[in-house]
């Protein structure tokens, strides 16, 4: 039959143990070598970007990034710039992303750079009401047959009314609630577009870095001082009144769009 100590090498006879060196652990974690960081870490994360990526922030920060920095637009950045700290965007505890690393990025290229800002966003609590709310928004569709509302004020027929036309134009409307529960950052984007006048780029984004919706702000007012309105949660308003585009992964078939089960 042979000997069994040749069919499981990985036992040492108890003659020899007492001859084997003893290797102690590594009491810290290996560091990367110089070459290492030269040739593999530092083109994936430049020196400059490593502050942002690093920052442990919580939800009532944004982020401003600036993306173009042809000369011919630095009179149009100053502007811009200066309106912001005038009427705050941006508030003075927010994160500003302004270094000529994302010069010609676009937002998800921009994003690649420093994705810990966004995927650091997602704690197990937010993970579990993002899932009630998916479940209790299906609930509310198969529900809403318009039944029993013959005793509603003629103030709720008429908002209801106005939902479900909103509703028949985009039909994933129905979901808002749940584009909503996905949120875990914003980002004011100053990009080529915004520096020709076409506003800033506001981009809110789910904890896998998905632009969840976006839109181009409007000097009105509604955003100024934005950062107050996203720790109230005052922001969904916006996205119930379907204002901007949704993103490409909550469209049907996206990685998180319909069809939904639960």
């Amino acid at each position: 039959m042979g000997n069994p100590e040749s069919r499981t090498p990985h036992r040492v006879p108890p003659d020899r143990r007492r001859r084997l060196p003893y290797n102690a652990l590594a009491e810290t974690r290996p560091t990367p070598t110089e070459a290492q960081i030269t040739d593999i870490l530092l083109p994936l994360r430049p020196e400059a970007l490593r502050p942002y990526a690093n920052y442990t922030t919580c939800l009532e920060e944004g982020l401003w990034i600036r993306l173009c920095y042809k000369k011919e637009k630095n009179a149009a950045h100053d502007a811009i710039w200066s309106h912001n700290e005038d009427v705050e965007y941006v508030g003075p505890e927010g994160v500003v992303l302004d270094d000529e690393i994302f010069d010609g990025l676009d937002v998800a290229a921009a994003l690649e750079l420093f994705p810990e800002r966004v995927t650091n966003e997602g704690p197990s609590k937010h993970i579990e009401l993002r899932e009630q709310t998916l479940r209790e928004v299906l609930g509310f569709v198969e529900e809403d047959t318009g039944s029993g509302e013959e005793d509603y004020s003629d103030e709720v027929k008429e908002m209801l009314a106005r939902t479900r036309a909103r509703r028949a134009v985009n039909p994933l409307l129905k979901y808002v609630l749940y584009h909503v529960a996905c949120v875990v950052a914003h980002a004011f984007v100053e990009d080529e577009v915004a520096l020709d006048g076409g506003g800033l780029l506001h981009v809110f984004w789910d904890d896998c870095g998905n632009v969840v919706r976006q839109w181009r702000v409007q000097d009105d007012g509604i955003e100024y001082n934005f950062d107050g309105a996203w720790a109230e949660g005052a922001w969904n308003e916006n996205f119930i009144n379907g204002i901007g585009e949704l993103g490409p992964a909550y469209h049907e078939g996206g990685m998180r769009g319909p069809p939904y089960s639960v």
